[in-house]
């Protein structure tokens, strides 16, 4: 997987108005992209509006998304298909509105990078911190529906995703996982949110973590950096669930 930024001006300034503009970022998309395949991209709302669902983007200004590629094979096709765009000031449409693309950026230290799995787990143990702080900058919403809340069922969602991205089964880690994990500090606070016209409880928070088993330290680190592309629970697709590493 891998992450970059690309910054968008407005040929017209914008009314954006809807439950969450990311959806509509992502349409636009598929819609440059229709060779991809469902759910091969991640994108994040313009950055400062995600909890907005009306704001105005200036004429010219420039606003910044996060587009993650999920699957690493098609990752250059998109990034030479973006830069051309950008060379040729071609512009496209997000909700009828037309964008130009300003840059693309893939060296910002928080937002952007790359992840693989392989050498996560080539590493050796110490080069790995055993003291991990998570910070979930957008909402989490529970993949069955409920509340989630507290480290245990944040745990339980990420690794149900990392046991579909890798094909293994990790249920051991729940009968372990307080042997295996301390939770030295957790911090919720619930948002509730409108998506499709619907109210939905979500949260955010932070987190800090001690792996006190260091036979699963490489396991814990890919976990966490793999939710950092993924992003945690449902509609992650459209940024929702998004963590930061401290």
């Amino acid at each position: 997987m891998n992450s970059f930024l690309i910054s968008l001006s407005p040929v017209e300034t914008v009314m954006a108005t809807g439950d969450n503009y990311s959806t509509k970022i992502y349409e636009s998309l598929y819609e440059i992209f229709p060779e991809l395949e469902k759910n091969s991209l991640r994108v994040s709302s313009f950055f400062g509006y995600f909890f907005e669902n009306s704001f105005i983007l200036g004429k010219e200004n420039n606003y910044k998304i996060m587009i993650t590629v999920k699957k690493t094979e098609y990752f250059s096709s998109i990034i030479q298909k973006l830069f051309r765009k950008a060379l040729n000031k071609d512009t496209f449409f997000i909700d009828g509105h037309e964008f130009i693309i300003k840059g693309i950026i893939s060296n910002d230290k928080i937002w952007t990078g790359y992840y693989n799995l392989d050498e996560i787990m080539e590493k050796n143990q110490d080069e790995l911190c055993d003291n991990l702080k998570i910070k979930i900058v957008t909402p989490v919403i529970d993949s069955e529906g409920k509340f989630v809340f507290g480290f245990d069922k944040i745990f339980f969602e990420i690794m149900r995703s990392f046991k579909r991205y890798v094909g293994e089964n990790f249920d051991y880690l729940k009968e372990n996982i307080r042997n295996i994990i301390r939770v030295k500090r957790e911090k919720y606070y619930i948002k509730n949110i409108e998506f499709n016209s619907e109210i939905k409880k979500s949260y955010l928070g932070e987190f800090e973590i001690e792996i006190q088993k260091k036979e699963y330290i490489k396991l814990i680190h890919a976990m966490f950096q793999f939710s950092k592309y993924s992003g945690i629970g449902k509609m992650s697709e459209y940024g929702f669930g998004q963590i930061l590493i401290k």
